[in-house]
């Protein structure tokens, strides 16, 4: 084992700094293994307690200390120097103290906050273009937009004559076309009319539907009156009886509904003749209604026509049976055997 060389003061400011003896071997291996607590223990002092400045002392042991090697056994110990060291004045500030690194397994296990997500930086915000003053960039920023304005404004204003130019054509079109469309109606009923009248006028139908209308609204008041007398006198009897010809009122009455009969016959054998010839001849002008309307009317006189005649019939049949009932009447009378 090695002597441990002698150690020299070296000179310092204000006092006299012992330095250490060399280490051996042995306790430099031993010094390492500790190395590692040293550090927490040291760490975990270093955050409990505020950091302090070094004084011009410590810094020169430090120095001297930093120089002083590390030996091994088969080195040998080196003099120290025989010069003397003049030890330099720090002028400098004091610098903070260097912090120890902990031991990252040590650091981990004490530490036990979770760690921090990184951040993002707050957007940022576009700031208006401040306004200028300059007379020429201001007209420069105008001119674009009021070129535009008015190139706008001619080409809606061209768009708007020309569709007024348009639609204002269009109705005068419509109201010419409205014209000529007015006036061909009017043409049209006017033809329509004189091919009517004329039609009347030119054949027979004009003077033969007229007399036939005629004479069924006679023959209808005359059976209207007829028959209520028929019925009267059926249930009745006469009012003023004749002794000399009590059955003639039955006879005369019997005449008058036979006549109204043969009438209503001969007045239904006139319509359907006259509704069967135009039916049959077709109509020289399509667009003429004038023989169509007529026929209507007559073919609706029919079904009339056809009731009266019933009608007539049974009243024929009441006179009869009240003349019938009066004759038997009065041969009892005669014969005596009515009290």
């Amino acid at each position: 084992m090695a002597s441990k060389p002698a150690s020299k003061p070296a000179p310092g400011r204000g006092r006299t700094v012992v330095s250490k003896p060399l280490l051996t071997s042995s306790t430099a291996s031993t010094r390492a293994k500790q190395a590692p607590s040293v550090s927490t223990n040291k760490s975990v002092s270093a955050e409990k307690k505020p950091p302090r400045t070094l004084s011009s002392s410590s810094t020169t042991s430090l120095k001297s200390s930093d120089r002083t090697p590390v030996v091994g056994k088969s080195a040998k110990p080196r003099a120290p120097p025989t010069n003397d060291v003049k030890p330099k004045i720090d002028t400098e500030k004091p610098r903070p103290p260097a912090k120890l690194v902990a031991d990252p397994i040590s650091a981990s296990s004490l530490n036990t906050k979770p760690p921090l997500l990184p951040t993002l930086p707050p957007p940022m915000e576009e700031k208006a273009p401040a306004p200028t003053s300059d007379s020429l960039q201001v007209a420069a920023q105008l001119y674009p937009w009021l070129y535009m304005t008015s190139t706008l404004e001619a080409c809606f204003k061209t768009a708007e004559e020309t569709a007024n130019k348009g639609l204002e054509a269009r109705s005068q079109q419509l109201a010419e076309e409205e014209q000529d469309i007015s006036d061909q109606r009017i043409r049209f009923e006017a033809e329509k009319a004189a091919d009517f009248y004329d039609e009347l006028a030119a054949d027979d139908f004009a003077k033969e539907a007229p007399s036939i209308m005629q004479t069924f609204l006679s023959h209808g008041d005359a059976c209207t009156r007829v028959e209520a007398e028929a019925l009267q006198l059926a249930t009745q009897g006469a009012s003023e009886p004749g002794d000399d010809a009590p059955l003639q009122i039955y006879n005369d009455m019997l005449e008058n509904l036979e006549d109204l009969h043969a009438e209503a016959v001969e007045l239904e054998t006139s319509i359907l003749k006259l509704t069967s010839s135009k039916s049959d001849q077709p109509d020289v002008d399509s667009d003429s209604m004038a023989h169509s309307q007529i026929l209507g009317v007559f073919s609706a006189c029919l079904p009339v026509l056809h009731a009266r005649i019933s009608n007539l019939i049974m009243a024929q049949e009441l006179i009869d049976g009240a003349q019938e009932n009066l004759s038997i009447s009065l041969r009892m009378e005669s014969l005596g055997l009515l009290d």
